[in-house]
């Protein structure tokens, strides 16, 4: 089955509308319908927390929106991806080498190590990603098929 590595700038395209929240949007109804495996570090919960508390911050929705949203985030049960401490070198390694954030290379390094796809919707992770492991960015996420899968 495919597997794909999805980051939190995927994550939080399920939950809040954004830019390519429509193609967040085919992932997930994809993923729902079993087309393929999502996989996350256990990084992508509190990055989208985070993006939860600053869209309640914002303004954008309320605080109750943001606990359910988070609730039906952490529901889809994505497979968390530990790493290792001798693997947690390689993500300051590739970081440095890269002058990519801790966060993002751990992103990398985690689709590294499962042998999967990194799905971003963020720019400067795809650039320096697909260097080194396959990425896809979420503009170009093409349906896998049609399926009846709702969500949210």
């Amino acid at each position: 089955m495919t597997v794909y590595v999805i980051d939190a700038s995927v994550a939080s395209r399920f939950l809040l509308v954004e830019d390519l929240s429509d193609k967040a949007g085919l992932v997930l109804e994809d993923f729902l319908g079993e087309a393929f495996d999502l996989r996350a570090p256990k990084l992508v919960v509190y990055e989208v927390g985070n993006t939860l508390w600053k869209a309640v911050r914002q303004g954008f929705i309320n605080l109750d929106e943001a606990v359910q949203k988070f609730f039906c985030f952490l529901g889809l049960r994505i497979d968390s991806i530990e790493l290792t401490e001798e693997e947690h070198k390689e993500v300051l390694s590739w970081g440095v080498k890269n002058e990519a954030t801790y966060y993002d290379s751990v992103y990398v390094c985690s689709s590294k190590k499962v042998g999967a796809t990194l799905l971003t919707a963020d720019d400067i992770l795809y650039e320096k990603a697909h260097k080194e492991v396959p990425t896809l960015h979420l503009r170009e996420y093409k349906k896998y098929a049609v399926h009846d899968c709702q969500f949210l």
